[in-house]
């Protein structure tokens, strides 16, 4: 086995949407970065066809912006993404073509000086009194130590944090249910206009699966003929009706597909992986595999019953299983639903979140999607470990509650709190302070500066 060491200012652990907000971010102000992630590219659950939700509030306000909005931008100059887009059941959606997102994201990093550090995942955590010393990282017979004043842990799963022996809580109720994934994938040959004419001479195929939706009027073929930049999220009829007819594939109550940039693109986002924990990777071989499985019996489905699809084929199977939820590590606040359903915004808030409650339950009761009146407001605390003073998390890791997640856990939200935590990062180091004595006062002027949105009253 190889054996390095390596030094910088700041470790960034998970090179997904919150990981590269935070690398990039902190470089842009002269630090010593590293970006590590498990994977051969960065971006995350970007790359895998999933849309950017979120940028906007309930109605149709932007309360997200800063580096999420610059990166959608980048990308709408390249024809790579349609750009922000106001939605009936989403509040907005940006679709984005995800192979780009991998060449944008190394693009933008080598621009900031970040380090870049690839095909590795954290293996140990080494600490002192109360700091994180070391994390040690390995990959391909590579055993690396690295060595930074501050490291934020953006794996999504609270790994590195986990490693460090920080407390977290998973699931909701004594069960500890937590959201299924879905291995998701690229399918072509669509005729999209078939699918729409569709649903415009059956529109109850539109109808929510569950009382527990919440969509406003005018989710409708009218509104996906407008405009390509769309999820169809519907056929609610006919998953019914294969159901009770025994030759549903799935254990879902509708279709879910991301219109794509190219024509006759599809994401399908519609497989449904049931007791799956996507910090076990006994598990996670267990989704993958059924996945993959799911995917095989599922496009023939399409064919044989959803018009528009009757020539489609799948072109590409997505890298890695898109994980919902794992941990949720604690911080020097968190977020309740009561606070979320409120719209508080506490003057520590780093970022808004407007998106809906998200829950996808593990069983028959399907979804919970709950409309929030108004954004509310995630404080820094919630990225800051009170455990070891010297790290942090951004990502849908972040401490919030089993509800709360349901809404912090896009990617716009993680961008935004990634942009947060690279800032207060570069501060700390500057400063030579930890990240819970930065002024947060200060760090919300300078977040202003790069265009974050911190309260919708100030934004109007």
């Amino acid at each position: 086995m190889k054996t390095f060491s390596c030094e910088y200012d700041i470790a960034v652990i998970g090179g997904g949407p919150a990981g590269l907000a935070t690398a990039i971010t902190a470089a842009r102000e002269g630090k010593k970065v590293l970006l590590a992630d498990k994977n051969g590219f960065l971006g995350g659950n970007l790359t895998i066809g999933l849309p950017l939700l979120g940028f906007l509030d309930e109605h149709g306000n932007q309360c997200i912006s800063g580096f999420a909005e610059e990166f959608v931008q980048r990308l709408q100059a390249r024809g790579a993404a349609y750009g922000i887009r106001p939605c009936p059941k989403h509040n907005s959606v940006t679709n984005v073509d995800a192979e780009a997102v991998k060449i944008l994201a190394f693009e933008m990093c080598r621009e900031a000086g970040v380090q870049v550090l690839l095909h590795v995942e954290a293996i140990d955590a080494a600490v002192e009194g109360e700091m994180v010393k070391t994390v040690t990282l390995y990959g391909k017979c590579n055993r690396i130590t690295v060595k930074a004043e501050l490291f934020v842990d953006c794996t999504g799963d609270g790994d590195v944090a986990c490693l460090a022996g920080c407390s977290y809580e998973t699931g909701r109720g004594e069960e500890q249910e937590m959201m299924p994934p879905t291995v998701m994938c690229t399918i072509e040959n669509v005729n999209d206009q078939a699918l729409l004419d569709y649903v415009a001479e059956h529109p109850d195929e539109m109808k929510p699966m569950s009382a527990t939706i919440e969509t406003k009027p005018g989710y409708d073929a009218a509104y996906f003929k407008a405009d390509p930049n769309y999820v169809f999220v519907g056929m609610t009829q006919l998953w019914s009706r294969l159901k009770a007819e025994g030759i549903c594939p799935v254990e879902r109550g509708n279709m879910i597909v991301i219109n794509g940039l190219h024509k006759g693109q599809m994401y399908v986002n519609t497989t449904r992986l049931l007791d799956v924990d996507g910090t076990d990777v006994f598990d996670l071989t267990r989704g993958e595999m059924e996945g993959h499985l799911q995917l095989h019996k599922l496009i023939e489905t399409f064919r044989k019953f959803v018009p528009g699809f009757e020539n489609c084929y799948i072109s590409s199977i997505a890298p890695n299983i898109g994980i919902r939820e794992t941990r949720r590590m604690k911080g020097l606040e968190c977020v309740t639903l009561e606070q979320a359903l409120e719209g508080a915004v506490p003057h520590s808030s780093i970022c808004l979140s407007g998106y809906t409650i998200d829950i996808h339950y593990n069983n028959e009761r399907g979804t919970l999607f709950k409309k929030l009146e108004r954004p509310f407001g995630v404080p820094y605390g919630c990225l800051v470990s009170p455990e070891r003073p010297n790290l942090m998390f951004a990502g849908r890791c972040i401490s919030v509650d089993d509800h709360v997640v349901g809404s912090t856990r896009v990617m716009p939200c993680c961008m935004a709190m990634g942009q947060a935590a690279g800032l207060a990062a570069a501060m700390a180091v500057t400063e030579k302070v930890l990240p819970g004595q930065v002024d947060v006062t200060r760090l919300r002027r300078a977040l202003k500066t790069q265009g974050a949105i911190l309260s919708m009253e100030e934004k109007q």
